[in-house]
């Protein structure tokens, strides 16, 4: 799904469990850029400067085709704007 992330169009994934249709997201981990913490299998863990790692209804951002950031559940509506309103409707369920 297509969101705007500080004023720019990104890519976002709801991290969760469910098969993923988002292509950017199943080449990540492909290519081994994301995979699911060995220890806890509701943390994800992606390729980013710090090593960072994101949980289970966080959300994922591609930006600029190639780094990841994670907004918090906590913080979707604050810093994210979804481009549908279907969308928006998805991210409550």
């Amino acid at each position: 799904m297509q969101a705007k992330y500080r004023g720019q169009l990104v890519e976002v994934w709801k991290i969760s469990h469910q098969p993923i249709r988002e292509i950017w997201v199943r080449h990540a981990f492909e290519q081994a850029r994301l995979s699911w913490n060995e220890w806890n299998k509701n943390v994800l863990n992606f390729e980013s400067i710090s090593g960072d790692l994101a949980l289970v209804g966080d959300f994922l951002i591609q930006k600029d085709g190639k780094r990841f950031y994670v907004v918090s559940r906590d913080n979707v509506y604050r810093d994210l704007v979804f481009i549908d309103e279907e969308t928006n409707f998805e991210i409550e369920n």
